[in-house]
């Protein structure tokens, strides 16, 4: 799924906000190596906060394999899933309500299951 909204702009104090919870969360527990926090902003004329800040962490072993396991019959369903496992704090609302979690946190969440750079090393000379 690909990233909306990339040039979204966060006013300072949200970024800091943001910033300072992080370092708080990873401060508490060490075996977060990563926190990817998810801003979205809400619709007041639907009344909704202005914004919803969620925390999540990359999904350990388990939960990677359960997403893998769910994802084979209902994508939406197990994107929900990996959200609720890998949820460290902030705003629940952006599971538990439908429209924060399709069109809101649902096309982000794959920021927390990319893939690494790396490459495959080809070993195998040619003409040998």
């Amino acid at each position: 799924m690909e990233n909306v909204n990339e040039d979204l702009f966060l006013p300072e104090n949200i970024q800091t906000e943001i910033e300072k919870k992080v370092k708080e969360l990873k401060d508490s527990d060490p075996k977060l190596k990563r926190v990817f926090p998810i801003f979205v902003v809400g619709d007041e004329d639907e009344g909704e906060k202005p914004y919803y800040i969620g925390y999540f962490k990359q999904p350990p072993f388990p939960t990677f394999s359960k997403y893998l396991s769910l994802s084979q019959k209902d994508q939406a369903g197990a994107m929900r899933e990996l959200a609720k496992d890998c949820f460290v704090d902030g705003d629940k609302e952006l599971i538990k309500d439908d429209s924060l979690f399709i069109y809101g946190l649902m096309p982000h969440l794959a920021q927390i299951i990319e893939l690494r750079k790396g490459k495959l090393v080809n070993l195998s000379k040619a003409g040998k």
